[in-house]
């Protein structure tokens, strides 16, 4: 066979073969795009203690205003959102995929309302306490001076630190889709703001 003709060829194939490339990714984007936000009920139950210590909690959640979460510390050190279990509470520290962190042994009793909530979690309005983006970063809720719009405090792939988001909104045109909107902030306004897709969240 004639070289010229060999080498067309194969640049023929080089070029089907990278077609095809394009075709999967694109066609991966769009099912990636379409997946369901996870909304989930986080349970403490099997909670696996890395440390332990006594305290107590004296309020609901700030950060996950639901039935069975409370605002608790230990000496000066305050733990939000932590989750009743029998004489003690769990506060998940990281991933609560993981479902580890501490384990506060309680000396008062845990408070009843008024001062705690009585409402139960409702995925239907998810108010999350953590959120994973699938951009590959994470969120958990700012319980102090943070900017009203943006409550989420965030570790982001290419934002510098401190990043903040939006709390998650469904997408009007993906059922079952949630993105945030965050970005970088400097103390009065938001930079390098962009959507991100939220993959799960916790309630």
């Amino acid at each position: 066979m004639n070289p010229t003709r060999i080498r067309r060829v194969q640049a023929r194939s080089w070029l089907a073969v990278a077609v095809v490339l394009v075709a999967i990714v694109i066609c991966y984007l769009r099912i990636a795009a379409d997946k369901a936000t996870e909304i989930i009920v986080y349970n403490p139950s099997g909670f696996k203690a890395t440390q332990e210590a006594e305290g107590h909690c004296w309020t609901g959640s700030l950060a996950a205003p639901r039935a069975g979460a409370y605002r608790c510390a230990v000496d000066n050190a305050i733990f939000d959102p932590c989750f009743a279990m029998d004489d003690s509470v769990a506060c998940p520290v990281g991933d609560p995929a993981e479902n580890r962190g501490l384990l506060i042994r309680l000396t008062q009793p845990l408070p009843t309302p008024p001062d705690a909530w009585d409402n139960p979690p409702d995925p239907k309005n998810p108010s999350p306490w953590y959120v994973q983006l699938r951009s590959g970063g994470f969120c958990g809720v700012l319980t102090g001076t943070r900017p009203p719009e943006f409550p989420l405090g965030c570790v982001i792939p290419g934002l510098p630190e401190g990043a903040v988001c939006s709390e998650p909104v469904p997408l009007a045109h993906k059922s079952g889709i949630y993105a945030s909107t965050c970005g970088s902030w400097d103390g009065q306004q938001l930079h390098q703001g962009r959507v991100y897709f939220v993959t799960r969240m916790w309630l």
